[in-house]
């Protein structure tokens, strides 16, 4: 927490000085970076804002109008305060202008109505300063700490199927996570690419605490990390009994927030893929490989709507993605559009694209002709050229169908 002006006034060695704020009472809760004595009156120039300012008030000039530009150059400088202490320059109180200059500004001004050394207060003011920064610097060094041993753990969980569960759930234990007799349900955030790799760390970096911040908002325990330079995870700790939707979308729309927040900007927010609910970290891993393919597959085709994927969400194309690796997958899609591809290489017509323009209109021909930018007369005789070399009917549903999957498995991406 920063150290503001009022916890200033509270110290011991500012109430020595009996200060009493005359002017712009209500900005005492404005952060004090630091605190500098000067006795000059043009001593905005050397100020960087945040700063209150002490003062004895000697140098101050005597015109109503000079105090008014004297206020105008500390308010320019972003100053948090004015404190002037009586005895030397002014005996009893404050000028009247002076103060309805702060006033107007909006400066704090403090009066000491007793002598005190302004050394004692700097030294008082930059220590709690300096303890504070430093208090933050610890915190933040065991915030690193604790965010790098669950990026370990969740490494762990899903890149080892070996992994001992017994010390697992007592790490998860010890981070205040527990696992046993819950429900786990394994969050992939899927990022769009990044470009530089840099950029790409910050920005999972970012997404990794944003989830964690976002799960401790809706009180759910989690431990999440970072994945790699385009995912971060979570795996979220909920009742047995719980019904996940509730905090997955609580989850989806705090970090879509955060996310808005930040500096950096990507072409669109990170997608979320949810595995099915395990009932034990043994379950989790494949959970959490699940979780992972369907952000993978979510992200090229985005739904602005949709707050988080599961499996079911992307039916043919998350089904494609799954079997990408299997070699008859292919071989299918070459055995249905083998023909049409070869056509367009050796004649340079566009078929394949043409076939998909149609599929994707649902069978409609004169929308899909509108959506190549063709006449009607001519798509039409592409869709009979296009029959004629694959030797299928268009007016058939399972011939429309079967090339309809063989493209997705051909463009994955399209």
């Amino acid at each position: 927490m920063p150290l503001t002006l009022r916890d200033v006034l509270a110290l011991d060695a500012v109430r020595a000085g009996q200060p009493a704020v005359v002017a712009a009472a209500d900005r005492l809760d404005t952060a004090v970076r630091w605190v500098h004595a000067a006795e000059i009156s043009d001593v905005g120039r050397l100020l960087r804002g945040g700063e209150l300012v002490l003062s004895t008030g000697i140098a101050l000039p005597a015109s109503a109008a000079g105090l008014a530009d004297y206020i105008a150059g500390l308010a320019g400088a972003g100053i948090t305060g004015l404190a002037i202490e009586l005895g030397q320059r002014y005996v009893s109180a404050l000028p009247d202008p002076l103060v309805a200059a702060a006033e107007a500004r909006g400066v704090p001004l403090i009066v000491f109505e007793r002598e005190v050394l302004f050394v004692e207060i700097t030294e008082a003011v930059h220590k709690r300063i300096i303890d504070a920064q430093f208090a933050e610097l610890q915190a933040a060094r065991r915030e690193s700490v604790q965010r790098q041993a669950h990026r370990m753990l969740l490494a762990a969980i899903i890149e080892q199927p070996d992994l001992d569960a017994a010390v697992a759930t007592a790490r998860c234990e010890a981070m205040g996570v527990p696992v046993t007799g819950r429900r786990l349900v394994a969050v992939v955030a899927r990022l769009p690419e990044a470009g530089a790799w840099l950029a790409a760390q910050a920005a999972v970096l970012d997404v990794a605490e944003d989830i964690a911040s976002a799960c401790r908002d809706i009180r759910v325990p989690a431990v999440v990390g970072s994945l790699d330079d385009v995912r971060a995870g979570a795996l979220l700790s909920l009742p047995p009994e719980a019904d996940a939707d509730a905090p997955l979308g609580q989850l989806s729309a705090r970090l879509a927030n955060l996310c808005a927040a930040r500096p950096w900007t990507l072409p669109e927010f990170p997608v979320l893929g949810v595995g099915a609910p395990a009932s034990g970290l043994g379950e989790a891993r494949g959970a959490f490989l699940d979780a992972r393919e369907v952000a993978d597959v979510a992200i090229r085709h985005p739904d602005p709507g949709r707050p988080f994927y599961r499996l079911p969400d992307l039916r043919l194309r998350g089904l494609l993605h799954l079997l990408r690796d299997d070699p008859r997958l292919p071989t299918f899609a070459a055995r249905e559009l083998g023909a049409l591809t070869a056509y367009d290489e050796s004649h340079g017509t566009t078929l394949v694209a043409d076939l998909a323009a149609y599929l994707d209109a649902g069978g409609n021909k004169a929308v899909a002709a509108a959506r190549a930018h063709l006449a009607r007369p001519t798509f039409y005789q592409r869709l009979r050229l296009i029959e004629h070399v694959l030797g299928v009917s268009l007016a058939s549903a399972e011939s429309r169908t079967s090339l309809h999957v063989a493209l997705l498995a051909l463009k994955p991406d399209g």
